[in-house]
């Protein structure tokens, strides 16, 4: 068990360097699905689907979250120290000696680029973590009805959500 407490670390070192603003889902999705194994497809969207309806980043839950798959409470302990070590001492350190560094005019060209380059890598996780199939007509309305919902009346997530659910459930009942 320290093994893997140790490699949950370490990766949730790197993870958090390389994805430092953003794509940290997809390396998860590579790490804890295709690699270790230690949680399913299915385990990875529900907790990115709970990270986004809860304030704050989705991936600050998913590190503590396989952590526990694998540790229970101390794996917790380390995946949530893992994965937040390294983007707490970047800001420390960019705040007291980068700020300088954003009055250069390229800065802001660099910014968007890694921006988007995370929203590419969040989209392409989110195809391959999905089984592409037919959809019953009950679920995509579902789905229509949340957009709409978010969109037209500004809804609190949360809500769309146990709606969703709800609806859910009395189908599949």
């Amino acid at each position: 068990m320290i093994a893997y407490l140790a490699q949950l670390f370490v990766a949730c070192i790197v993870m958090s360097l390389t994805t430092f603003g953003g794509g940290a889902q997809a390396l998860f999705y590579q790490f804890g699905v295709q690699q270790t194994h230690w949680i399913t497809r299915v385990d990875l969207s529900a907790m990115l689907a709970f990270g986004y309806a809860t304030p704050g980043p989705a991936v600050f839950g998913t590190a503590p979250f396989i952590g526990y798959k694998i540790a229970g409470l101390l794996g917790i302990v380390v995946g949530a120290i893992g994965i937040f070590l390294m983007p707490f001492l970047l800001s420390v350190v960019a705040a007291r000696y980068g700020a300088h560094l954003l009055k250069n005019p390229h800065a802001e060209l660099v910014i968007k680029g890694v921006g988007l380059a995370a929203a590419g890598l969040v989209l392409a996780t989110s195809f391959s973590v999905l089984h592409v199939r037919a959809a019953p007509l009950w679920q995509l309305a579902i789905v229509i009805g949340a957009c709409v919902a978010s969109l037209k009346w500004k809804l609190n997530p949360l809500l769309i959500l146990l709606t969703g659910g709800i609806v859910g459930l009395v189908f599949a009942l």
